[in-house]
């Protein structure tokens, strides 16, 4: 550019500057404290159960913040000895322990065998089918499920005689198989898995899999609260007796409203007792308080105590509100009676009762 004589020169002119080129990204999600809290959950089980020699005793403790979902199977296999520690021979190991329960299952449903059952076992098959359709689940209007809990209750019930087969282990035996089964349908949440009213899309192999588990894990919850279910359930009576004794030192008001009302534990706590809360939760809530149950299934029935006593100081407010009607509520209580928060709470507190009375032969 050039000027006139006696004019100042001016500047070239520039054009804007060029913008710089950010690459944009998508912000992190921001996570709540709960959402992170089971990341880091998952992130725990997970790392715990890709070592070579699994530390059980670690996750047992973690078993209070509750297993994920995806986890869960393997997880309860390992808390009930079923599945070893040991990465190496777990394939194996429940290869043949699947076999020895069908072993077990042809000789008594094997060819020509039905007709060698004697009197007692026919009427035992006979109760076990009135039972089944009472169970609290969709997925035993499928022949394949309800055969498959015919096949794990009569065959439990011919080698336990003491006690043989018992109304309420149809509901145990159900929260097994919802686990197990999850396993083999991985694209569905265990909300939807519960709400299934058949089983097609899985194959007969995967079914005897997860029959053989249920089996194997069912009894060895049942090792631990046989006395619940033989002559005259001494086992189902102590531990009333216990949650009677814990809610007077934890919420002695209730205790004494419970006495001023003439209402026994018993009249609501049976069916607690009876059939370790299978009918009082969903079960996708449930399964969180089983992961306790089975974390420390040599104690179950008191860690039961200690759940269903934080149950009680959970409601004792509302049974405070309405005192003479106190009975009716607790008639009336449901699933729906219950919240995801409640469940935490709950669980929180029955692990502060874990902590203060364990050990204790007092309560």
């Amino acid at each position: 550019m050039t000027s006139s004589p006696g004019q100042p020169v001016l500047a070239r002119q520039k054009g804007p500057p060029a913008l710089a080129r950010v690459s944009i990204t998508e912000p992190a999600p921001i996570l709540s404290p709960k959402q992170r809290a089971k990341e880091k959950n998952e992130r725990l089980f997970t790392k715990a159960l890709e070592q070579p020699i699994i530390d059980i005793d670690k996750i047992r403790e973690s078993a209070w913040m509750g297993i994920p979902g995806k986890l869960r199977p393997t997880v309860w296999r390992l808390f009930l000895d079923y599945e070893p520690i040991s990465r190496d021979s777990s394939a194996s190991t429940l290869k043949h322990k699947r076999k020895d329960y069908f072993d077990c299952l042809d000789r008594l449903y094997g060819k020509n065998q039905q007709a060698l059952w004697t009197s007692s076992q026919k009427s035992t098959i006979h109760q076990i089918d009135i039972d089944l359709p009472r169970t609290p689940n969709k997925l035993l209007k499928d022949p394949r499920v309800t055969l498959l809990f015919q096949h794990i209750l009569f065959v439990w019930a011919v080698r336990h005689p003491a006690s043989g087969y018992v109304q309420g282990m149809n509901d145990i035996l159900l929260p097994f198989f919802i686990v197990f089964l999850s396993s083999y349908i991985q694209d569905m949440s265990i909300e939807d898995i519960c709400k299934l009213e058949n089983i097609d899309s899985i194959s007969d192999e995967s079914l005897r899999e997860i029959e053989g588990d249920c089996f194997w894990c069912f009894s060895k919850l049942l090792d631990g609260i046989q006395d619940v279910f033989t002559k005259d359930q001494p086992g189902l009576f102590r531990m009333i007796s216990a949650l009677e004794e814990l809610l007077k030192k934890v919420d002695p008001v209730l205790a004494q409203t419970f006495a001023d009302q003439n209402i026994e534990t018993s009249q609501f706590a049976f069916k607690w007792m009876n059939c370790l809360l299978v009918r009082e939760f969903h079960l996708h809530m449930l399964f969180r308080i089983w992961d306790l149950y089975l974390s420390q299934v040599t104690r179950i029935a008191t860690v039961h105590v200690y759940v269903c006593a934080a149950m009680l100081t959970v409601l004792s407010p509302k049974i405070m509100e309405n005192v003479q009607e106190c009975s009716i509520f607790m008639q009336s209580l449901s699933p729906k009676s219950w919240s995801e928060d409640e469940l935490e709470t709950i669980l929180a507190q029955a692990y502060v009762y874990e902590k203060t009375f364990a050990f204790s032969k007092n309560h």
